[in-house]
């Protein structure tokens, strides 16, 4: 392998959870379900158009929400994880790989959902909450004053998980939370709001509609396998 190549086995995997791992944005479905004011509407078109910060909106959109525990614990029972998730967990575990979760959602919640799939022992970066009676109060511990955006700065943990190792960083992700760590990855799978961010900028990515699609890509990868020959798009990436 010449130095301009990169085998699966020299590179970091972080995922976004919510409409990645999830089928459905948990946070969003849950403020829906059992929200007691329709505030949250409003809160979710001002964080979209850029008016309030992550944090404002969502710990607004949180403190209308009622649900005890046991509610809590049926409701997280009916979500659906992608079903290639665990084959792409074992699959990058045979290669030495930790994979990595980076969230806005909760780490409690993630947890459980994980937990109820059958999936253990992953890394897990995310927002806090805690129950007082039929209340979640959330906490931030990954806010970076200097981002005041992003309720979790993403991007910190590439740097950090990355710091001895110097690996070649794929983020995996959807959404506005992933605009950041994406950019400062070197191989980005994107779709949805991210796609259209990173097309709009102009940054080399490659299109995924569910995990099977990176499954495929990175199980070619396997071995001595050159990912920038093997993945579609990224013999013009950042790598």
């Amino acid at each position: 392998m010449n130095n301009n190549e990169i085998s699966l086995s020299d590179c970091r995997i972080f995922f976004d959870f919510d409409n990645t791992v999830t089928l459905v944005d948990v946070i969003d479905d849950m403020v829906k379900r059992f929200s007691i004011r329709d505030d949250w509407m409003v809160l979710e078109k001002n964080w979209q158009s850029g008016e309030i910060t992550t944090i404002e909106c969502l710990t607004g959109q949180i403190k209308w929400l009622r649900i005890s525990r046991p509610g809590l614990a049926r409701y997280l029972k009916t979500i659906q994880i992608d079903p290639c998730f665990s084959k792409l967990i074992n699959l990058l575990r045979k290669e030495g790989i930790t994979p990595v979760i980076l969230s806005d959602n909760f780490e409690p919640i993630i947890k459980v959902i994980l937990e109820n799939s059958g999936i253990n022992g992953l890394l897990i970066y995310a927002n806090r909450v805690r129950f007082y009676r039929d209340r979640l109060l959330p906490s931030f511990p990954y806010q970076n004053p200097d981002c005041p955006f992003c309720a979790h700065c993403k991007k910190i943990h590439l740097q950090k998980d990355n710091y001895l190792e110097k690996k070649k960083v794929i983020y995996i992700g959807d959404g506005r939370s992933d605009f950041c760590p994406a950019m400062e990855s070197d191989i980005v799978f994107a779709k949805g709001s991210l796609l259209r961010y990173l097309i709009k900028n102009k940054r080399p990515c490659v299109e995924f509609h569910d995990l099977s699609d990176i499954y495929d890509h990175l199980k070619e990868c396997c071995g001595n396998a050159d990912i920038s020959s093997t993945v579609p798009m990224l013999k013009n990436a950042r790598i």
